[in-house]
């Protein structure tokens, strides 16, 4: 992990969600919401998921203490497809951007899914808990148990990717003009091409007018084939975590570096 000292003038600290800051679809902690909005108060702090905006809120925008300043928090759901800022006059967030998906292209996607899924003799599970394949309107997302699934049943699905990373590489032909990422312990994210998580660094620095030696990414999936793989390709700092206990750690040292 880096020293304190390297984190002295980053502005803006960028995080993923699941598996970062709370474990798979799981609500923000009160340890965490703590250190957040205390990160809050010296630096501008965003998040960017393949979750909707609905579960941003759940999960945690609606767990973060009363007084935070959101007017220092971004939003960036569905791989950075969509952007929210907050209105500090009205109190809410808006969308500030998004790139929509086609009807066409939704109905293109699913059908290649299923072609993919019909080559390699995959079936659906039986049973799943919510929907498989869920149109969060600028993303397409399956989840092989369905979006609701306990976490103890996705993180046995495929512990090590290898079932969606083979799945991945025979979408990519039949899709080569969207954005394909592993997401989640079941999930699979589908956005149109060019706009990927990386999408939040071009938004932000044109929003704050910052530079890339001013911005951090923390994430738990940095590693080739992961979600957050592809924030290494936007050329700032990138810090891998193991999960949510490591994250704290660093929130609390990038603290105790002192205000950029």
């Amino acid at each position: 992990m880096k020293s304190k000292s390297s984190f002295a003038k980053k502005r803006v600290v960028i995080f993923d969600l699941d598996g970062t800051l709370t474990k798979s679809k799981s609500n923000l902690d009160r340890e965490m919401a703590k250190l957040i909005a205390g990160l809050l108060q010296e630096r501008f702090v965003a998040v960017t998921s393949g979750c909707s905006f609905h579960q941003f809120q759940n999960q945690f925008l609606n767990k973060l203490p009363h007084a935070t300043n959101l007017s220092n928090l971004f939003m960036f759901p569905t791989c950075s497809a969509s952007g929210f800022y907050y209105d500090s006059k009205k109190s809410r967030y808006y969308r500030a951007y998004s790139h929509l998906m086609p009807t066409k292209a939704v109905k293109r996607i699913i059908k290649s899914f299923e072609l993919v899924f019909a080559r390699i003799g995959y079936s659906h599970p039986k049973r799943t808990y919510g929907a498989v394949y869920e149109n969060r309107g600028s993303q397409l997302t399956f989840s092989a148990l369905g979006q609701e699934a306990p976490l103890h049943l996705k993180q046995k699905w495929d512990p090590d990717q290898k079932k969606r990373l083979k799945i991945r590489r025979l979408l990519s032909p039949l899709l080569p003009d969207f954005e394909i990422t592993i997401g989640g312990t079941t999930s699979i994210d589908v956005t149109r091409k060019g706009v990927n998580k990386t999408l939040c660094v071009h938004k932000l620095i044109q929003r704050l007018h910052l530079t890339k030696k001013e911005m951090l990414f923390v994430g738990d999936a940095l590693f080739k084939g992961g979600n957050d793989y592809i924030m290494k390709s936007a050329h700032i700092d990138c810090v891998p975590v193991s999960g949510p206990e490591e994250t704290k750690k660093l929130v609390a040292g990038i603290m105790q570096s002192g205000p950029p």
